[in-house]
C-alpha cells in the first residue's frame, strides 16, 4: 500500500481507500457480502488481478473480510468489517456531492441497477437513529431497472433502499434504465426519459411528495 507520508487523518484515509476502484469495490461490499467473481461482474473494466490487488489491500488494511461460503459452494465470501461499515455515511456525502454530476445521463457509461442503492442513500434523508420524525411520507417502492430489483422503503424515519428479488409486493411500482429512473427519483420534472410508474392513487401521491423531498440533479453551473 503506497502512502501520502502524513501526518493527518484524511491522508491516512486516503492511504487506505484512495487508490483507483477501492472505492467502488467499497460500494458493492456497503450494498451486501459478495463473491469474488460477482465482484467481478459487479464492476466492469477492473482487471481481475488488480480487484484481487485491492481486496488484499483493503483485507491487510481491516476493511473487508473474507470467509469460506458454506459447502457444497467452493468460493470465498467478502464482506465489510464493522470498521469498514463505517465509510458508509462518508460515501453516501460523496455521493450526494455527485448527484447534480448525474444531470448529464449515461453517455456511453455502463450501469447497474443495484448501483440506484446508492443513488437513493445520496438523494433521501438516511433513517434518523431516533425515532424523530424526517418529515417523508410511508410508502413502499419496487425499482425495476437493468435487470435488477430494489425494493425502497420510506417511512417517517427515513428512506432505506436494498436489493431484493423480482416480484417483490410493493405499493408502488417504477420501471425503467437507471437513467430514467434516477431521473424520476430524484423529482426532474424537465423534458427527457422518466421511468414508468404504477400504483394506486393513494401511493402514487405518497411517492410523488417523496420525490418532491428530494436533492434534484441540477448542472454544476445552476449550483
Amino acid at each position: 500500500m503506497k502512502s501520502y507520508g502524513e501526518f493527518c487523518s484524511l491522508s491516512r484515509a486516503l492511504d487506505v481507500v484512495g487508490d483507483r476502484w477501492t472505492m467502488l469495490v467499497v460500494r458493492e461490499l456497503l450494498v451486501g457480502p459478495s463473491r469474488y467473481s460477482d465482484l467481478h461482474k459487479a464492476l466492469p473494466g477492473i482487471a481481475t488481478n488488480l480487484l484481487a490487488s485491492r481486496l488484499r489491500a483493503l483485507e491487510e488494511a481491516g476493511v473487508v473480510a473474507a470467509t469460506d461460503a458454506p459447502a457444497p459452494v467452493s468460493a470465498r465470501v467478502y464482506s465489510l468489517t464493522e470498521w469498514g461499515r463505517g465509510l458508509q455515511r462518508p460515501l453516501v456525502e460523496l455521493a450526494r456531492w455527485g448527484v447534480p454530476l448525474m444531470s448529464a445521463g449515461t453517455g456511453e457509461d455502463h450501469s447497474r441497477g443495484r448501483w440506484l442503492v446508492f443513488a437513493i442513500m445520496a438523494l433521501f434523508p438516511e433513517p434518523a437513529a431516533t425515532q424523530e420524525d424526517s418529515g417523508v411520507p410511508a410508502v413502499t417502492v419496487r425499482i425495476d431497472a437493468d435487470g435488477d430489483s430494489l425494493l425502497l422503503v420510506s417511512d417517517p424515519t427515513g428512506v432505506r433502499a436494498s436489493v431484493t428479488s423480482a416480484g417483490e409486493p410493493a405499493e408502488v411500482i417504477v420501471a425503467g434504465s437507471s437513467e430514467e429512473v434516477f431521473r424520476t427519483l430524484s423529482g426532474d420534472r424537465t423534458e427527457g426519459p422518466h421511468a414508468h410508474v404504477t400504483g394506486d392513487a393513494d401511493a402514487l401521491r405518497r411517492f410523488f411528495a417523496l420525490t418532491s423531498s428530494a436533492l434534484t440533479a441540477r448542472p454544476r453551473e445552476s449550483i
